[in-house]
Order: C-alpha cells, then structure tokens, then sequence
C-alpha cells in the first residue's frame, strides 16, 4: 500500500471515530458504550463545556479538518506543492490529538474510548505521513 493510501486510510478511519461522538453530541442516540474498564467516561468528556468550544461539539469540528486532510492527501496527488500545507496539517493534526489526549486525562482523569480511537487513527496518519514532513521541514530548513 503506498504511504498516500494508508495516509488516506488512517484520515478516514479517525473520521469514522467521531461519527458516534457526533450522533451523541447532536442528541441522535443516548449514549457512547465504552469498553468495560473504569478508565473511560466517553459520555462525561463529550457533554463537558471543554468538549464544546464556541458552543460547537468538537466532533464536527474534528469532522470538518479530518475531511479536510482528507482532501489535502488527495490534492497533492496531483499537486505537489499542496504537500507542504500537509505536512503542516498533520503535524497539526497530531498536535491536536496529543493536546486533547492529555487534558482528558488531567481534566477527568479518565479518556473517551472514541477520541482515543480517534488519537491512535491520528498517531497512524503521522507514521504514514512521516517521510512527507521531514522532506517538507528540510526543504522548508534550506529556503
């Protein structure tokens, strides 16, 4: 599978995470299962006001920039100028994940089973991704 597919991949599979989020978020199903482990309060961490900034649930702001990594991996199929605006949205995207990852955990002291999926999916697109950003931060380091 070439590094493009798996990036596409992994960006789809994060999208598919927060499908569930979303419905929950939006108040189409009535509850998040999480595995049976006491670590996870998917429901808790998704209603919280740090899971709705600018009163918008973070699932369809997640939504809107995977789908828009999404688009940026296939942009840059035929354009290869488009990659380094990717590679700046994965290491953002990355970011992101790891940011919301440890304010959970300090915020709750326990994880939403999706976003964690979410994370790994994101972690995935970073190993994917991860000849695209040092090319694209070595040739940004020469200019």
């Amino acid at each position: 599978m070439k590094s493009d597919q798996a990036l596409l991949l992994a960006t789809s599979a994060a999208m598919a995470t927060l499908v569930p989020v979303a419905a929950y978020q939006l108040g189409w199903i009535d509850h998040l299962p999480d595995p049976p482990a006491a670590i996870f309060a998917s429901d808790e961490i998704t209603e919280s006001k740090a899971a709705h900034p600018l009163g918008i649930p973070d699932s369809l702001l997640g939504l809107g920039s995977y789908g828009t990594t999404c688009v940026l991996v296939l942009m840059a199929r035929e354009y290869p100028a488009v990659g380094k605006l990717l590679a700046a949205k994965l290491v953002t995207d990355g970011s992101v994940a790891g940011i919301k990852m440890v304010r959970q955990v300090v915020s709750f002291g326990r994880l939403c089973s999706w976003c964690t999926g979410t994370a790994l999916c994101t972690a995935c697109m970073l190993l994917f991704g991860r000849k695209l950003i040092a090319s694209q931060l070595s040739g940004s380091r020469r200019s």
